[in-house]
């Protein structure tokens, strides 16, 4: 019998099934039934189908293979709907952290992030992500993704250099760079796994394309390639019940409404938004996290297995090799030396009285502050508390001055710590007005313009000696 001969028969079998009592099936009168339409049946059994959630089937095998009838019986229907009812809330709470059911993640830290993030609005929620996820998205795991998942992936094999590339930079100091490199190429990726004649169609067409493609060999294997009415390998029915087919489907769900919504309608918190880069509308893509990036690109290959039904890319993370580890390695080695080419960019700009410029994901005010402060630890503080001073910090918020106080008894007074000497002269005058000295870091620059008008004593901090705490005259404190 040809095969659309058998399709043909089964197709009557279970239009006949369909309008039999489902809460009293019978396995003789289906089997008469596919006997009358010519199947050479060897068995009929009724047993639960799927390789995650359980369908009630009636399974018909014959020479020319095997079928599955699902059991639309009330109590089978209502399990369904509990199912899906679920799985749908699972998806809105990865839709609110604007990502997907994640592969290569164990399954007890995706319950800790759907049960820690599931009733906060959107900004918590995606920064409890973010906190989540730093321990999974690692630098290691970045490194396997790329190495190892992405290098058996063929549509990610021009994409894959440019991923190294972009990660090295990322640990570098250069993000932005490297996240603006790494935005492309989830659509080239995708369109690299299609048909040529594809490439010309909308991206979502495409996307849609190539999900489907996926789900499609995901069914096949949930019903471990029997036939079965194609209502029951669609998207809509297989939601709740197989677990790549929900993966695929949230990753499609976030390619579209998130990656790839128009810059109109976007609205999102974790500002990973491809219009808002290629049209230059905001600069928020910025701040998006490398991770994201990586994992998405490497959940294509992924996908692109699973549509061309080949095991280029595993289910399954794969181990450490020695290839994943260098990489890992050298994104060390990068930030290390990344630390003292900013230490050295700083002292620089310093010295010419200028702070260190901007950059669209660090401002530099996180490193001012700390080299602010453990210069205050040791070239103020320090001398202070050796003078016989009791020492409290007053403001310790700006990143580019520190003042404390000093106490001896009933005498006190301020002391301002200055990021630089050539600092506004506005901010000389607003410290002025309750500090006995102002001190600066490093070697005096135009000092004479910047502190133009003070009347207290200005100099470098590892010139200043503090004032003994047995002489309380204010005119000391400026020796």
């Amino acid at each position: 019998m040809e095969r659309t001969s058998f399709e043909f028969a089964l197709c009557g079998v279970w239009a006949r099934f369909k309008q039999s009592d489902q809460n009293q099936v019978i396995l003789e009168d289906i089997e008469s039934w596919a006997v009358a339409k010519g199947l050479a049946v060897s068995k009929v059994e009724r047993k639960e189908v799927g390789r995650f959630g359980k369908t009630d089937c009636v399974v018909i095998h014959t020479d020319h293979g095997s079928a599955c009838f699902p059991v639309e019986s009330e109590n089978n229907q209502l399990n369904w709907n509990k199912r899906n009812d679920a799985y749908l809330k699972t998806a809105e709470t990865w839709a609110k952290l604007e990502w997907f059911s994640p592969f290569w993640v164990c399954r007890k830290d995706v319950t800790t992030i759907l049960a820690d993030c599931e009733h906060r609005p959107a900004e918590d929620a995606i920064k409890l992500f973010n906190y989540h996820t730093s321990t999974i998205y690692t630098l290691s795991y970045e490194a396997v993704c790329i190495e190892q998942i992405m290098g058996g992936s063929p549509c990610l094999a021009d994409i894959r250099p440019l991923a190294r590339e972009a990660y090295l930079a990322f640990y570098a100091g250069y993000k932005s760079a490297s996240i603006a490199a790494l935005i492309p190429a989830i659509e080239g990726a995708i369109s690299a796994m299609l048909p040529k004649e594809t490439h010309s169609l909308p991206t979502m067409e495409r996307v849609n394309r190539a999900i489907a493609g996926a789900i499609n060999t995901a069914a096949e294997l949930h019903f471990e390639g029997m036939w079965i009415p194609s209502t029951y390998k669609t998207t809509a029915y297989l939601f709740g019940l197989d677990e790549m087919v929900f993966a695929f489907e949230t990753f499609r769900r976030w390619l579209q409404d998130s990656f790839f919504q128009n810059s109109d309608a976007y609205k999102g918190a974790a500002r990973l938004n491809r219009h808002h880069f290629a049209h230059g509308l905001s600069p928020e893509w910025q701040q998006a996290n490398l991770s994201r990036l990586i994992v998405a690109i490497a959940t294509i290959g992924l996908v692109e297995s699973w549509y061309h039904q080949n095991s280029s890319t595993s289910v399954f993370f794969p181990t450490v090799n020695k290839e994943s580890t260098l990489l890992w390695e050298q994104a060390l080695l990068h930030g290390t030396a990344q630390m003292v080419i900013k230490l050295l960019e700083e002292k620089q700009y310093r010295q010419n009285g200028l702070l260190v410029p901007k950059l669209p994901t660090d401002d530099g005010s996180t490193l001012r502050k700390a080299l602010l402060m453990d210069e205050c630890i040791a070239d103020l503080v320090r001398p202070l508390r050796n003078a016989g001073w009791a020492v409290e910090f007053i403001d310790d918020s700006s990143d580019l001055y520190l003042k404390v106080k000093a106490t001896s008894g009933t005498c006190s007074f301020n002391v301002a710590l200055l990021h630089s000497c050539g600092s506004d002269n506005s901010l000389y005058k607003e410290l002025e007005k309750d500090c006995a000295a102002i001190l600066y870091r490093g070697g005096p620059y135009l000092q004479e313009y910047f502190a133009r008008d003070v009347k207290i004593h200005v100099g470098p901090v590892t010139g200043w000696q503090p004032p003994a705490t047995v002489s309380h005259d204010e005119e000391d404190l400026g020796t």
